[in-house]
């Protein structure tokens, strides 16, 4: 059972760029919202996450935008580099505490982008 969807699937841009990832989730109770990245030959590693009491969330050149009625959100990463080239994962989780938190169980290969800067 799919809850988590993503696109585009991959995503090509020029350098300087903006990249927008987008991902929509099917469950309300969905509280806590992670973007992961992961580099060739690495772990995913926590970018990051934003929870559903604010609908904006930035960090250097990372924002994530929230939208809890349309149960969607985007991950725009401003001025886009070659070492932005990567594979993005988003999920999902309820009731999460930072302690907790981890990748959404049912995250699977197809959802995730790659993005690819030139």
């Amino acid at each position: 059972q799919e809850q988590v969807k993503q696109s585009p699937q991959p995503l090509t841009v020029q350098e300087g760029e903006v990249s927008i990832l987008n991902c929509s989730y099917e469950k309300s109770a969905f509280d806590y919202f992670p973007w992961y990245r992961q580099y060739p030959g690495k772990g995913p590693a926590l970018l990051i996450a934003i929870r559903s009491v604010v609908n904006e969330m930035k960090d250097g050149s990372l924002t994530v935008f929230l939208n809890k009625s349309a149960k969607q959100l985007s991950l725009h990463i401003t001025a886009s580099q070659p070492g932005d080239s990567a594979t993005y994962f988003c999920a999902a989780s309820a009731q999460c505490s930072p302690d907790t938190c981890s990748l959404y169980p049912d995250l699977q290969p197809r959802l995730q982008t790659h993005l690819l800067c030139r």
